[in-house]
C-alpha cells in the first residue's frame, strides 16, 4: 500500500485556480456554518506520507514502520543531546519548555513528531505549489496535495486540560507521565499548537504544528481506532502498521462536503490533489494577490541560505 493509494479515495480534485477557490470557498463556508476551525497544510508531492520528520527518519533508520514506543524513545534522546549542547535555554537565559525546544529543533531541521501546519488556508495552498530547488526545479511536474484538518476542540492553547503542556519542562505524552487509559487517548489523537511568535517565520506563516502519538488500535473506551480504505467502508479498513505507512497521527480521513455535508468530527482529515500543470499559474496568482513568496514566507536567514540564489549549484 502507498500513501498515494491510501489518500486517492478521498481526495477532491482541483485543475485551476478557479476551482481551488471554489475549495476553500466551501470548506470556509463549512467552517463558519458549522463552528469548525480548520488548519492547513501543503506538500508538493502528492504521493507522500503524512509523516512527521522524526516519524519518517527513524523509519528510514530502522528500516521498518515503527509504533509510538519507539518514536518516544528517539524523541527522548533527541532532547537529552540538546541539553549536553546547551541549547534547552533561551538566549535569555530562560530555559525552554519541551514543546518550544521542539519548535525550535523544527524549525532548523532537526527531527521531531511537530509537523508544520498553517491556520491561513491560502499559506497551506502557498506550501503545497511552491518552487523548490536543488541544482534545478524539482517536484514541479508531479500533483501537490493540500489537507485540511478539523482541530476543533484540539487546539491545546484554548483547552484547560491541555494549556500547561506549552510550558511544561517534560514531556506530558511520556511513557510514566501519563496512564493507561490517558495513553489510549495520546495515541488515538490529534493535538494542534498555535505558539507564540518565537520567530518571524512563524508569524510570516500563522504557523503552528499538529502533533500525537503514533497511532495505535484501541481507543480509551476500548472501541478500535482504524483508517477505512474508502469513503463508504465498503472496502474495510487498513491494519493499524498500514495506516502508518501513509499517516503518523491519528488523523482519519474523509471525503470533504460543502455545508449540508455531515461533520465527522474532530481530528477529521480532507484532503486535496492539486494537478500539476496547475502549480504555475497558482503560484503567480498567490504572489499577485497575497505577496507570497519565499522572502515573506521564509523572512529569515536560514530562508535566504535555502532559497535566495538557486541559480548557484549546491554540488
Amino acid at each position: 500500500m502507498t500513501a498515494d493509494a491510501f489518500w486517492k479515495p478521498f481526495e477532491v480534485e482541483i485543475n485551476d485556480f478557479s476551482g481551488l477557490v471554489q475549495v476553500i470557498d466551501q470548506v470556509m463556508g463549512k467552517a463558519v456554518e458549522k463552528n469548525i476551525n480548520f488548519a492547513w497544510r501543503g506538500q508538493v508531492d502528492a504521493s507522500w506520507a503524512l509523516h512527521s520528520s522524526l516519524y519518517r527518519r527513524m523509519n528510514i533508520t530502522r528500516g521498518r514502520i515503527l509504533p509510538e514506543a519507539d518514536i518516544e524513545k528517539a524523541e527522548g534522546e533527541i532532547l537529552v543531546e540538546l541539553h549536553r549542547w546547551g541549547l534547552h535555554s533561551s538566549n535569555h537565559g530562560g530555559r525552554l519548555s519541551v514543546l518550544k525546544q521542539l519548535a525550535m529543533l523544527q524549525h532548523y531541521g532537526a527531527p521531531t513528531r511537530l509537523i508544520d501546519i498553517t491556520f491561513n488556508a491560502w499559506v497551506g495552498v502557498w506550501f503545497a505549489v511552491e518552487e523548490k530547488w536543488s541544482n534545478g526545479v524539482l517536484n514541479e511536474d508531479v500533483d501537490a496535495r493540500l489537507f485540511a484538518f478539523d482541530i476543533t476542540d484540539r487546539l491545546i492553547n484554548e483547552k484547560a486540560e491541555f494549556r500547561p503542556w506549552e510550558d511544561s519542562y517534560h514531556r506530558p505524552w511520556k511513557r510514566g507521565a501519563i496512564d493507561d487509559l490517558d495513553r489510549k487517548e495520546w495515541t488515538t489523537s490529534v493535538y494542534a499548537w498555535k505558539p507564540s511568535s518565537l520567530d518571524a517565520r512563524i508569524a510570516a506563516q500563522n504557523g503552528g504544528f499538529l502533533f500525537g502519538g503514533v497511532p495505535a488500535s484501541s481507543k480509551p473506551d476500548n472501541k478500535k481506532f482504524q483508517f477505512p480504505k474508502s469513503p463508504n467502508f465498503n472496502d474495510g479498513w487498513w491494519s493499524i502498521e498500514e495506516g502508518r505507512k501513509a499517516c503518523c497521527i491519528a488523523a482519519r480521513p474523509h471525503v470533504f462536503e460543502s455545508i449540508k455535508g455531515k461533520r465527522p468530527g474532530p481530528g477529521a482529515l480532507y484532503t486535496f490533489r492539486i494537478k500539476a500543470a496547475a502549480k504555475a499559474d497558482i503560484r503567480q496568482r498567490l504572489e499577485k494577490l497575497f505577496g507570497y513568496k519565499h522572502s515573506t514566507i521564509y523572512p529569515d536567514f536560514s530562508g535566504f541560505s535555502s532559497f535566495a540564489v538557486p541559480h548557484i549549484k549546491s554540488y
